[in-house]
């Protein structure tokens, strides 16, 4: 981000607050994500937190199912399209829990609708296993940066993709990553 000149940050702060009101408003105008940011602390409070993280959860619901012929290509995609939305969630609201929940759904709503997709390492899903892998390394290793408490509400999902994981194609991709049979 770049500083401002010393005299110019001097004049800026020197012009009548109407002014200062239309230049603010003006540039938040021109940033779609501290627009939307803005938007969900001043308008809705922080109130949607879960209405937005269920948005998530169901855009994951409905493309998870999709056919996916070669992982590689679609299903990659929509993964980290959908990656891409919880990332976006984040930015807007904060939600920590909600990056880590979501994550681990996204991974285990594929597992449970593609489960054939990723039984064996093959060419045609070599990279989304390798994905599939590194994602649930970030949802541990986020998920170990919370409050204890947290572990037991994960407990059993985050068991459940990582059983998946060791038991199937993207293990291959877990062990040099470290990640864990079971929390």
């Amino acid at each position: 981000m770049p500083t401002l000149d010393k005299d110019l940050k001097k004049e800026i702060l020197r012009l009548p607050s109407g002014e200062k009101d239309k230049l603010l408003l003006r540039l938040v105008a021109k940033d779609k994500i501290l627009t939307e940011q803005l938007h969900f602390q001043l308008i809705e409070q922080g109130a949607t937190t879960e209405e937005r993280r269920n948005e998530v959860r169901e855009r994951i619901a409905a493309t998870a199912p999709g056919h996916y012929s070669h992982p590689d290509n679609w299903m990659l995609k929509a993964m980290r399209m959908l990656s891409s939305a919880i990332t976006h969630h984040v930015r807007i609201t904060k939600d920590k829990y909600g990056e880590v929940e979501l994550s681990i759904y996204l991974l285990n709503a594929f597992f449970d609708a593609q489960p054939a997709l990723f039984r064996t390492l093959n060419r045609h899903n070599e990279k989304t296993c390798a994905y599939v892998a590194k994602r649930a390394e970030m949802a541990v290793k986020k998920l170990q940066k919370m409050d204890p408490d947290y572990f037991i509400e994960f407990d059993t999902e985050v068991n459940r993709m990582l059983t998946f994981i060791h038991q199937n194609g993207p293990a291959m991709f877990a062990h040099p990553l470290n990640l864990p049979a079971q929390l």
